[in-house]
């Protein structure tokens, strides 16, 4: 197969994977929505944005360290081997450490004890991502091979959530059948990684786990900086105002974050060992690819940022009805989010980190996350949810703005006229469509 096929083939299944996990239970909110109402889903929205922290700290930013680790050595089977083992007791290191925390949080924050089930249970799904080896078939560029258990897994969840909730006290089962589903498919590929690639649990010591995440440490921090910056909006607008608040602004964010998680997100996961694989044949040849799919990278995100702008008031109205007439401006403010976080995701993720300046792309998302804290501190007690947005969108553009200098002091320049050349993006749009077609 040759890597152009690999690369269009992994887009689409990791696009499948991202649909099951977002857009499904997002075709269901319009019913969700209008049965438990603003306040509970802003509690919802609340208890998910503090447990994504504790995703991250569990992922510990492997789905790009390790990603990046078999992507350059896939004919290593005794590495890959024992590279599985070490992520896997790591993480239930890390998961122990989080249930101890989680603890501490539920006791003394009173929006999480305000709502206790709905805290613990999604909470739960925590446990997911202990088994989940989506970093193995990444780096293998097989991850089509996981598309129809995430699809299964979601649709199961929606179809039951309908069933389920039927009136505003219900909003207990979103908790538990999306921490449920999510747990079930994260088992099931663990077993079937084992099996289909032959992996056997090898004894890791703690020195070994302890060297592997400070090793990561770095990728760690930025990945959770990075989330940091769109998490915490969530959860500053939570500790400030009320849940029926946080419910107007999570309604607009979901549909920034289904556009980032199912169009945006596989991309970048596609494209992240496929552009390491030639950066591991020299770095000229990782910038030269980079700088082939930068302008398609650009042209695509913007084309979905103008829709979503254009027709918000369409989306907002269809979605979630007349209680969220207030997402609508939300909506259109967050639009070039996807735009502007693409571009850094070229710059900061498919370049730096190939190129392992691990550092220097922590230094940017830490500036980042300082500044989205003090923009929210700052606009949420003027404008409320609009401060919000505002305060993301502006640390986005600062985060694209510092990675383009950065670049610059390296002597790295990712764009090449030729690529923006309306004959290269009609014969790039042309192959991609091929490609799909054959898939």
């Amino acid at each position: 197969m040759s890597k152009n096929k690999a690369l269009g083939k992994n887009y689409g299944a990791l696009t499948i994977i991202q649909a099951s996990n977002f857009l499904l239970p997002f075709l269901t909110l319009p019913f969700i929505v209008r049965t438990i109402g603003p306040e509970r889903f802003g509690a919802i929205n609340f208890s998910i944005a503090i447990v994504t922290y504790f995703i991250l700290f569990i992922n510990f930013g492997f789905d790009f360290t390790a990603t990046r680790r078999v992507a350059q050595n896939r004919e290593d089977k005794n590495m890959i081997n024992e590279l599985f083992s070490q992520i896997f007791y790591s993480r239930i290191l890390l998961f122990a450490l989080s249930v101890l925390l989680f603890c501490i949080l539920f006791a003394t924050i009173p929006q999480m004890n305000r709502h206790p089930m709905v805290s613990i249970f999604i909470f739960g799904s925590c446990l997911a991502n202990v088994f989940t080896p989506n970093w193995l078939f990444q780096g293998l560029q097989v991850i089509h091979k996981t598309a129809l258990f995430n699809f299964m897994a979601k649709l199961v969840f929606c179809v039951s959530i309908i069933f389920l909730i039927r009136q505003p006290d219900d909003y207990i089962w979103y908790a538990i059948m999306s921490a449920s589903s999510q747990i079930v498919v994260s088992i099931i590929l663990f077993i079937y990684a084992m099996r289909k690639f032959d992996l056997h649990f090898k004894a890791a010591k703690i020195r070994e786990v302890y060297g592997l995440l400070k090793e990561d440490k770095m990728v760690f921090i930025a990945t959770l900086m990075i989330s940091f910056y769109t998490t915490s909006n969530t959860v500053i607008l939570g500790l400030l105002t009320t849940e029926k608040e946080v419910g107007i602004f999570t309604a607009a964010s979901r549909v920034i974050a289904v556009v980032q998680s199912v169009m945006l997100l596989p991309m970048s996961q596609a494209l992240f060992p496929h552009i390491g694989t030639a950066f591991s044949k020299g770095k000229e040849e990782g910038i030269e690819e980079v700088k082939k799919v930068f302008p398609i990278v650009m042209l695509y995100t913007l084309t979905m940022c103008l829709f979503a702008a254009l027709f918000a008031p369409l989306i907002v109205h269809i979605l979630y009805g007349a209680k969220f007439e207030n997402s609508i401006w939300i909506l259109r403010i967050l639009a070039i989010s996807p735009f502007v976080a693409s571009i850094s995701n070229v710059m900061g993720v498919q370049t730096l980190l190939n190129l392992k300046l691990d550092k220097i792309y922590f230094r940017v998302t830490i500036i980042g996350c300082v500044f989205n804290v003090t923009l929210n501190l700052i606009l949420i007690p003027l404008w409320s949810y609009y401060g919000t947005a505002l305060a993301w969108v502006g640390t986005e553009i600062s985060i694209m703005l510092t990675l383009f200098f950065v670049l610059r002091s390296q002597k790295i320049n990712l764009i090449d006229q030729h690529y923006f050349s309306v004959a290269y993006l009609k014969q790039a749009g042309q192959n991609v469509m091929n490609t799909f077609r054959k898939k």
